[in-house]
């Protein structure tokens, strides 16, 4: 075959592989609360900032609380508790101090803290989650992580629907400490998020 007639062949040939799209590259390990999404939507109600983390395209969500009302003048943030309601279902929970002037409790749905057990981990340390673990058949590990706790469990009942979709939240918010309430005269505070399936904004 002439170098031309080769030449004539190739070069179509090369011009349409480079033409196809390149296979993004994509990280197989990262652990299962790493935030692939993580958008935040905030919502002000009264005395109160409320903050959704969407971790993952849906599934995976965080709620931050914070409180800078005026119980704060008269109580430690650890002596004030919070009364927080989603979508029906409300938990009363202890505030803790917070970095941005408030007092705040924050609830995860998925796993949270996870670590990475190795098969056959060198240096004779293995992580206290990793005791008894038993892995695969070549399998180089796996990772483990904590669970919601049932509080967290309870709270985000009904955040998502039957297939896994986020719902509407409708949110209702109190602060309480030593009896004495900031809860707009019995009333509550209320914010609202809308469903975020996705990772757009």
């Amino acid at each position: 075959m002439s170098m031309t007639i080769m030449r004539s062949i190739l070069a179509p040939a090369l011009l349409a592989a480079a033409l196809l799209p390149i296979p993004q590259a994509a990280a197989s390990n990262y652990p299962p609360d790493y935030p692939t999404c993580g958008i935040d939507d905030y919502v002000t109600t009264g005395p109160f900032e409320l903050i959704k983390e969407t971790v993952d395209h849906g599934t995976h969500v965080r709620l931050t609380v914070a409180y800078r009302g005026y119980l704060r003048n008269w109580y430690a943030d650890d002596e004030i508790s919070l009364w927080i309601r989603l979508n029906g279902n409300d938990v009363f929970v202890p505030a803790a101090a917070g970095t941005h002037d408030d007092a705040y409790a924050f609830f995860d749905n998925g796993p949270r803290s996870c670590v990475w057990c190795a098969n056959g981990q060198q240096g004779g340390y293995v992580p206290s989650p990793c005791e008894g673990i038993t892995f695969p058949p070549y399998s180089s590990g796996q990772w483990v992580c904590s669970d919601p706790t049932p509080t967290e469990q309870y709270l985000f009942s009904w955040s998502h629907d039957q297939y896994g979709n986020q719902n509407a939240w409708d949110i209702d918010v109190a602060a309480e400490a030593n009896g004495e309430w900031d809860s707009n005269w019995g009333n509550n505070f209320y914010g609202r998020f809308e469903p975020r399936n996705s990772c757009n904004y």
